[in-house]
C-alpha cells in the first residue's frame, strides 16, 4: 500500500474513533498513539492532533494537558520555533503538582526547548538538569529522553562558549543512544563530541571523534551522514592548515550534500582553493556563496574575492568587493551586538527568576545582583569600545584607500594636462558649451533638456575621457550631484548652476562641499570642490 494513503487511512480510522468515544481511557489511548506517532512522523501526527482540538475543550484537564503537551511536542519536533513559555508553564506546574511524575521530566524537557528558542540559555539549562534529577529521584528510565536532554545541555554549552563542559555531555549522550542501539544518533553525537574539541583546538582528538562519526555512518550505509561528518572535518581541516586532507574529506563529502549543506560545502571549497592558491576556482565558489541568504557567507564571500583581486592586481575590483563586504560587515556586527545584548538580558532574567524563588537569601542576592550588573555594564562598555575602535580603523583605512586613489588620478590627470589644454578648445566650440555661455537676460535661466544633458556629457567624455566613470569611482553620484559637476567643468557660473539645476546658490555651495568630503575623505571649501573637478 502507498506510504501516503497508508498515512490517510490510520488518521481517519484515529480521527473517527475519537469522534465515537466518549470515554477518557479511549480518548487517553488515542493521545499515546498519537505521542508515538509523533517519533517517526511528526507532520503526520501534528495534523491529528489539530483535528483533535475542537473536541479537547470538553475533557478533564489532566488529557487536556496531555493533549498541549502533545502540541508543544509536534512543534519541536517540525522544526516550529517556540516563541513563548505561556503554554509550556502550566504544563510544568501540573505535573510538578501531581504524584505520578511519569510525564514531568518530558515537560520540564519541553520547558528547556522553549527557552532555548527564546534564547535563555540558563534557564534552559535549569530546565534540562530538573528534567535529570526527576527521573533519577523518581527512578525513571528514558533513554530516548535522556540522550535529547544531553545533547541538548551541550549544545547550549557550545552557545554559550564553555567548551570545556560541552564534550561530557555529548558523551552522555552518546551512552544513552548506545543502550538505544541508535546508530543515526550515535553518529550525531561523535560529530558532536568532534565539533567541541575542534573550538577548543584540540585538533587530534577532534579529528579522532569526526573519524569515528564518519565509520559509523559507513557501517549503516548512510551517504548523508557521511557528507555531514566530513564536510564539518574538512572545514576544521582547512582551518588548520591541512589543505590536502581537507580536499580528500571535501572529495567524499560532495556525493550526498542535502539543502542544508550546501553552504558550508561553498565555504570549504573555496577556502580551500584560495589558500591554495588556485583563484579561479577560489572565485568560483565565493560567486556562488553571493547567492546564499545568510549574510555571513555574503560578507566572507565578498572579502575572499577582495583579496583574490588585490593579490591579482586589480586595485578597482578589490574596493568594489571590499565596499560590499563592509556594507554586510556592519549589518553582521549589528547582529552581534544584538546577541550580545540578548546574552545579557537573559541572564538577567535568569538572576531575576532565581530571586523570587528564594527570598531569604535575598540581602546575599542583592550582592551578588551588583557585581553582575557592574560586570555586564563593563562588558558592555568593552563591547562598545571595541566596536567603535573597528569602526573608526576601518574609517582611517577607507580614507586611506581614498586618498590612494585621489593621488593615483591626479597623477594621470598631471600626465595629460598638454593634450587637456587643446581639447579644451574644441570643447568651447561646441553647441552645448556655446548654449552654457550665452548672455542671458536678468531673471532668465537657461533650460536644460535630456537631450542637452546627454550632448553636454558626450562632449564632456570626449575631452577629457572617463571623466564620469572616475568621478564614480571616487563615490557614488546621484543624479544632481553629477549634472552640478558637468556644469563646473565647463566654467558655468554658480548662479547660473542653482539656476539651471533648480536650487538655491547656498544649496549649490553645501553640495560642494558634501561632495568634496565623499571625493577626499576630509572637509574642504566649495571652491577646493571646484579645483579638483576641473583637474580631473
Amino acid at each position: 500500500m502507498d506510504m501516503k494513503l497508508h498515512n490517510f487511512l490510520y488518521l481517519f480510522i484515529l480521527t473517527s474513533w475519537l469522534t465515537a468515544c466518549h470515554t477518557d481511557s479511549h480518548t487517553t489511548y488515542l493521545l499515546r498513539q498519537a505521542d508515538s506517532l509523533l517519533n517517526v512522523q511528526p507532520d503526520s501526527a501534528q495534523t491529528l492532533l489539530r483535528v483533535w482540538e475542537d473536541s479537547m475543550a470538553n475533557q478533564p484537564e489532566d488529557i487536556q494537558m496531555y493533549y498541549q503537551l502533545l502540541c508543544i511536542k509536534a512543534n519541536d519536533k517540525n522544526y516550529i520555533a517556540h516563541t513563548s513559555d505561556s503554554l509550556i508553564l502550566p504544563i510544568v506546574t501540573y505535573y510538578t503538582k501531581q504524584r505520578n511524575k511519569t510525564h514531568l521530566p518530558e515537560a520540564l524537557y519541553y520547558a528547556g526547548r522553549v527557552y532555548s528558542d527564546l534564547n535563555d540559555a540558563p534557564r534552559a539549562l535549569e530546565y534540562y538538569q530538573q528534567a535529570i534529577d526527576v527521573m533519577k529521584h523518581e527512578k525513571l528510565i528514558d533513554y530516548n529522553l535522556s540522550s535529547r536532554i544531553y545533547s541538548q545541555m551541550g549544545t547550549l554549552f557550545v552557545y554559550q562558549e564553555l567548551y570545556n563542559e560541552a564534550p561530557e555531555m555529548f558523551r552522555k549522550a552518546y551512552w544513552y543512544d548506545s543502550l538505544l542501539k541508535d546508530s543515526t544518533g550515535l553518529v550525531f553525537d561523535l560529530r558532536d563530541i568532534g565539533g567541541a574539541f575542534a573550538l577548543k583546538n584540540q585538533q587530534d582528538s577532534a579529528i579522532y571523534y569526526y573519524n569515528q562519526a564518519g565509520e559509523m555512518a559507513l557501517q549503516i550505509q548512510d551517504s548523508t551522514l557521511l557528507s555531514m561528518v566530513f564536510l564539518e572535518l574538512a572545514g576544521n581541516y582547512i582551518d588548520w592548515g591541512y589543505y590536502s586532507e581537507g580536499y580528500k574529506k571535501l572529495q567524499i563529502a560532495q556525493q550526498k550534500l542535502d539543502t542544508l549543506s550546501i553552504s558550508a560545502y561553498y565555504t570549504a571549497m573555496a577556502r580551500y582553493y584560495h589558500f591554495t592558491n588556485q583563484y579561479d576556482s577560489a572565485i568560483y565558489y565565493y560567486k556562488n556563496k553571493l547567492y546564499l541568504p545568510s549574510l555571513l557567507h555574503k560578507a566572507g564571500a565578498y572579502e575572499g574575492l577582495a583579496d583574490i583581486a588585490h593579490r591579482q592586481g586589480d586595485i578597482i575590483k578589490a574596493l568594489n568587493y571590499y565596499e560590499q563586504y563592509m556594507l554586510y560587515e556592519d549589518s553582521l556586527q549589528q547582529t552581534v551586538r544584538t546577541e550580545a545584548v540578548d546574552r545579557i538580558h537573559a541572564l538577567y532574567n535568569y538572576q531575576q527568576f532565581k530571586k523570587e524563588n528564594v527570598l531569604l537569601k535575598r540581602q546575599a542576592f542583592k550582592q551578588k545582583r551588583l557585581i553582575f550588573l557592574s560586570t555586564v555594564f563593563l562588558i558592555f562598555l568593552l563591547l562598545i569600545s571595541i566596536i567603535f575602535w573597528q569602526k573608526q580603523k576601518r574609517k582611517e583605512q577607507t580614507i586611506l584607500l581614498q586618498q590612494e586613489k585621489l593621488k593615483r588620478l591626479r597623477e594621470e590627470i598631471k600626465a595629460t594636462q598638454v593634450v587637456r589644454e587643446t581639447s579644451q578648445k574644441d570643447l568651447q566650440q561646441t553647441e552645448i558649451w556655446k548654449k552654457l555661455h550665452q548672455p542671458i537676460e536678468k531673471n532668465e535661466a537657461i533650460k536644460m533638456t535630456d537631450t542637452d544633458w546627454t550632448e553636454l556629457t558626450q562632449a564632456i567624455e570626449e575631452t577629457y575621457p572617463h571623466f564620469v566613470q572616475r568621478l564614480n569611482e571616487l563615490c557614488p553620484l546621484s543624479q544632481k550631484e553629477l549634472q552640478v559637476c558637468l556644469l563646473i567643468k565647463t566654467n558655468v557660473p554658480l548662479t547660473q548652476i542653482a539656476d539651471i539645476v533648480y536650487s538655491s546658490k547656498q544649496g549649490i555651495s553645501s553640495l560642494r562641499e558634501r561632495l568634496y568630503k565623499k571625493f577626499t575623505g576630509k572637509k574642504g571649501k566649495p571652491k577646493d570642490c571646484d579645483n579638483l573637478i576641473r583637474n580631473i
